[in-house]
């Protein structure tokens, strides 16, 4: 099997370059360092090049609505045609639980990004793509740490959330694009408010001293709307046991 990764200079991407190429799978690693720019197009016919299934594991930094929306509208319309053109029988979209149900982006401009990326898949390939949206990952309650630190304090999000190892998402995902299946959802083993484990984080590592949470994203974030429904992949990876492993 022949896997184009986008976004594989990104977290996950790496992770599941990794994964796929332990089941086997010649992975061709595509992102801006390498000559292919989803967002302006460039690079993706050859890319794409006898490729079997494209994965979309493409990133941007912003809470943004108009962004969010432009970004991952123009990539997934552009990555479509370019496996039009190239024949490629399927994609594979890491996405976000519920992060396309307007009760839940409506304050939220990434999210909102991410579901006009499942709407433009959806529409323009039907069962050829397969969702796979994961819970939010440990790694970022650590993220959140930094992003509005002031000194010794930090002030961070509440979000409830049944958030997984960035690590145990991407096998998942790799299972995905090895064997063709429907959407997929995936979480880890309980529920937790991912303000408080960034507090784990830092009482773990000694700073910052404080940690204060928030309420930010619309009531939807904190009050359960970010957890899974119906049938869900469980990971293995607990929060004390990712805590304990990465330091």
């Amino acid at each position: 099997m022949r896997a184009v990764v986008l976004g594989a200079s990104g977290q996950m991407g790496r992770a599941l370059t990794a994964a796929l190429t332990e089941r086997g799978v010649q992975v061709v690693p595509a992102h801006r360092g390498n000559g292919v720019d989803a967002y302006a197009g460039t690079g993706l016919d050859e890319a794409f090049t006898e490729a079997d299934v494209v994965v979309d594991c493409l990133n941007l930094n912003t809470q943004s609505a108009g962004r969010a929306r432009d970004f991952f509208g123009v990539t997934s319309r552009n990555v479509v045609a370019a496996m039009n053109r190239a024949g490629v029988a399927r994609l594979v979209c890491l996405s976000i639980i519920n992060a396309a149900s307007p009760t839940v982006n409506a304050k939220f401009g990434y999210y909102q990004g991410k579901a006009v990326q499942e709407s433009v898949y959806r529409e323009a390939l039907g069962d050829r793509v397969t969702m796979v949206r994961s819970a939010q990952w440990f790694e970022l309650a650590g993220q959140l740490l930094s992003t509005v630190r002031l000194g010794p304090v930090a002030v961070v999000p509440h979000m409830l959330s049944q958030p997984c190892s960035a690590a145990d998402a991407a096998q998942a995902m790799a299972d995905a694009v090895v064997q063709p299946s429907g959407d997929i959802q995936v979480a880890g083993p309980e529920s937790i408010d991912l303000c408080n484990l960034a507090r784990r984080i830092a009482d773990r590592d000694g700073a910052p001293r404080w940690v204060i949470g928030i309420n930010f994203g619309g009531p939807a974030i904190r009050r359960g709307g970010l957890l899974p429904t119906g049938e869900v992949i469980t990971t293995v990876t607990t929060a004390e046991t990712w805590l304990a492993d990465s330091t």
